[in-house]
């Protein structure tokens, strides 16, 4: 109690270790049920206080952390689920629920809890580790309690309550392939979501089609949420059925609105997020929302080294100067798996930083061959020491050029770029991998150096692939240049 009483402290890491020494002390046999109630309430608290500062401190954090963020993210994540599992005590409590009505006691420490399980959710995401099984099955017991009456359950298509719209929070994250998301947009989705949350549809009954924006959840497994475009929903089991569709068409909405100048600025620049792209993210994110993405390649195990270039600015630098490049812009890898359209790697040894999901990696098997340029699609780092990455394949080979786009203020506005060939099963026309933000109109310039001085007067055609990293869009040369 002198703890929960003194102030929070402001160095993070010490703050979770004490938290987690805190909740031992509480969990101890002497404690009474009614005094863990009270005490349980403030805890939850201060672990929401630091999991929000933690979140915010990540922003700008690139993966793998390093081994004192990442011990940070751990603790910090135990203390949440251990702080969601004691409201499940009090929930389960006879003791503990004395004098208290049933009904609003269920609403609050389940939504309480289910808070929790998606910050831990948050936490575990944006250090790049995966979820622990176990929390899918704690959510699910925690949704049911919330909805117990007389000792039978509500429909789960009932009005939106408190918990309710926690626990659909926590299922829309897994909506958001958080993998795939640099710490910085997680985090700025995190808290799109919690307004938008309850767009979220859920029901107990199997939808009599299953090929839209449809998950399924076996509760009583513990394994994650599935799309079911990728795997159907077995037969014969008490499933939870949840659709992302409304999410997609609340976000379609304000996007509509933002491009008509309709909007309030919320998908402009915010300081407090940096490199994140409001707009361009949460286009991406209707587009998960509508149609979550379907693996439609196998993949093959492999166990091969090879050489990695990471980094737009790298791979220029490394295809501008052929072979003079500096060895410290190429680190050495293991393809764990591969298929046509890309590759997942690992890193055993040495250390890698700056990665970020969106981001361009370059491949090649030896030192003579075509580089192949890959964009990344997710990472996992369960220590600082080891990392994985999963590429999408978009081109065999690349020419570094400079790009400028017509309309810029600035004087020297060329960005470094690559130019791709063009490849029939992905794109009918050459294409450019520029920094994010470079484009800006359809008309641009196109310089290169390479053998000879080359300069051409170009059109853009589509944008094909916008992250918070780089822009990749199709263009022609302009056949009526100015």
């Amino acid at each position: 109690m002198e703890w929960l009483a003194a102030p929070p402290c402001t160095d993070l890491t010490d703050e979770a270790a004490k938290l987690n020494q805190q909740l031992d002390a509480l969990h101890s046999p002497t404690i009474q049920s009614s005094q863990f109630h009270n005490c349980i309430e403030l805890f939850y608290s201060r672990v929401l206080r630091l999991c929000i500062e933690h979140r915010r401190e990540l922003r700008s954090q690139s993966l793998p952390l390093q081994a004192a963020l990442l011990n940070r993210a751990r603790n910090v994540a135990d203390g949440l689920k251990r702080v969601a599992l004691g409201f499940e005590r009090v929930l389960t409590d006879t003791d503990a629920r004395a004098g208290t009505p049933q009904k609003r006691l269920n609403e609050t420490a389940s939504a309480r809890a289910l808070r929790l399980l998606g910050e831990h959710f948050l936490t575990m995401s944006q250090a790049g580790m995966d979820m622990e099984p176990e929390i899918w099955r704690i959510a699910y017991r925690l949704y049911a309690l919330s909805r117990v009456e007389l000792g039978t359950l509500e429909p789960a298509g009932s009005p939106v309550e408190t918990a309710l719209f926690a626990y659909k929070r926590v299922l829309a994250m897994v909506s958001l392939e958080p993998q795939g998301l640099s710490p910085g947009e997680l985090d700025w989705a995190a808290e799109y979501l919690a307004r938008i949350s309850g767009q979220v549809h859920v029901q107990e009954q199997r939808p009599p089609g299953t090929d839209g924006a449809w998950y399924w959840l076996d509760p009583y497994s513990g394994a994650e949420p599935q799309a079911c475009v990728r795997r159907d929903p077995p037969e014969g089991k008490a499933l939870l059925f949840f659709s992302t569709t409304g999410l997609a068409r609340r976000a379609g909405e304000q996007l509509a609105r933002h491009e008509g100048g309709r909007g309030d600025n919320e998908l402009g620049i915010d300081p407090n997020f940096p490199g994140v792209q409001p707009a361009s993210l949460l286009e991406r994110l209707r587009q998960r929302w509508a149609s979550p993405p379907k693996r439609e390649q196998s993949r093959r195990k492999q166990d091969y080294q090879v050489e990695a270039c990471v980094g737009l600015p790298n791979i220029w630098a490394v295809l501008h100067s052929k072979d003079s490049h500096p060895q410290s812009l190429v680190s050495h890898w293991t393809v764990i798996n591969e298929s046509p359209g890309g590759y997942a790697i690992m890193q055993l040894q040495g250390r890698c930083s700056g990665l970020s999901a969106g981001m361009a990696v370059a491949l090649r098997r030896d030192a003579g061959d075509p580089w192949h340029l890959c964009v990344v699609r997710w990472i996992r780092s369960d220590s600082a020491e080891h990392v994985e990455i999963g590429l999408q394949m978009v081109s065999r080979g690349a020419i570094p050029v400079q790009v400028g786009f017509r309309s810029s203020e600035s004087a020297s506005s060329m960005s470094c770029a690559l130019v791709l060939p063009v490849l029939p099963a992905l794109r009918q026309h050459q294409a450019i991998m520029a920094p994010a933000g470079t484009y800006i109109s359809r008309r641009f310039s196109l310089v290169s150096d390479i053998d000879r001085i080359y300069i051409a007067q170009c059109r853009l055609l589509t944008l094909d692939l916008q992250t918070s990293n780089i822009e990749l869009f199709q263009f022609e040369i302009d056949p009526y240049p100015i």
